[in-house]
């Protein structure tokens, strides 16, 4: 008996451990370029499904297309928030007071992930909550975005790169970003 009830308490604790799976809400903008071109929605979709195969049972993504959600709820409960957009003025962050609303995401240390385009706030609105909450942005006037093939020939060894190959490829890319001062919190890759 003492056994049975040493296994089951055992048991217990290993299942109460296991952690639910973290909820990423994965919000698209709207449409803004030709087809090929900041595809936010085919983008994140594509992301998610990445998430989901690759990251079975430890990632819950909740997808949200063309622009902020009109449904707010699909907030509650999120680990992380992640933006595929356009930037500037055009940022579903910076339109009415969404900023106010991730800010009370953030205070709850919900994660905050900017992709491509939607790395850009205004820098009126928007640039010292990203420097905050994600430690980095491109910030008019001072950022820089050409286009040109980047050759990634050997990759620095952080778990993020696990598994990736040395690549090329032709894009627009984002440098002389605006971090935090002393890259505090930032872990260049």
């Amino acid at each position: 008996m003492k056994t049975f009830l040493a296994l089951t308490c055992s048991l217990g604790l290993v299942a109460g451990s296991m952690a639910a799976p973290k909820k990423v809400v994965m919000l698209a903008g709207k449409p803004s370029h030709g087809p090929l071109s900041h595809e936010h929605n085919a983008g994140i979709q594509l992301l998610a499904k990445c998430l989901k195969q690759g990251a079975t049972g430890l990632v819950a993504p909740v997808v949200t297309l063309n622009g902020w959600p009109s449904d707010e709820s699909i907030f509650e409960g999120a680990d992380a928030v992640v933006i595929y957009s356009d930037g500037g003025g055009g940022h579903p962050a910076v339109r009415g007071d969404n900023l106010l609303k991730l800010g009370k995401l953030m205070k709850k240390d919900v994660g905050f992930l900017t992709i491509h385009y939607a790395v850009e706030p205004t820098t009126n609105k928007g640039n010292k909550e990203f420097l905050d909450w994600q430690g980095g942005c491109f910030e008019t006037h001072w950022s820089v975005n050409p286009h040109w093939t980047a050759n990634f020939s050997k990759l620095p060894k952080h778990p993020i790169t696990r598994g990736v190959k040395p690549f090329k490829a032709n894009d627009e890319w984002y440098f002389h970003m605006r971090f935090v001062p002393g890259m505090k919190g930032v872990t260049p890759i």
